[in-house]
């Protein structure tokens, strides 16, 4: 079992780092754009992404604990400025990737940090 869940916390790992797009809006002086058509949970921090229902059910569940989430979450935060935008993605709701239920979709906010 204990060889499972490290799959699945590498899974979920991989699922983050595979949606995270280059920030293009990094250097100084370039306007803030928020988030993408589509991310319509918005810019969250690491501590509301880790308060979502669908996160707490994954930590209750045993697919993910709460470093994880928070490793993943510095993993896609490209400019540092503590958010990144998120959506629920039905694909990997009714995909049949494992744990697939618990994934969001979540990509670096394209906000210039200052």
């Amino acid at each position: 079992m204990t060889c499972f869940k490290h799959f699945a916390m590498a899974l979920m790992v991989g699922a983050l780092l595979m949606v995270a797009a280059p920030n293009a809006a990094q250097a100084a002086g370039k306007p803030s754009y928020g988030c993408p058509t589509g991310f319509d949970l918005g810019a969250l921090t690491v501590d509301q992404i880790v308060k979502l229902p669908r996160s707490q059910a994954a930590i209750a569940a045993g697919a993910v604990s709460e470093a994880g989430i928070r490793a993943g979450f510095a993993s896609v935060d490209k400019n540092g400025s503590g958010r990144v935008c998120a959506k629920v993605s039905n694909g990997l709701l009714t995909s049949n990737k494992p744990n697939g239920e618990f994934l969001l979709n979540i990509v670096d906010d394209n906000s210039s940090v200052r």
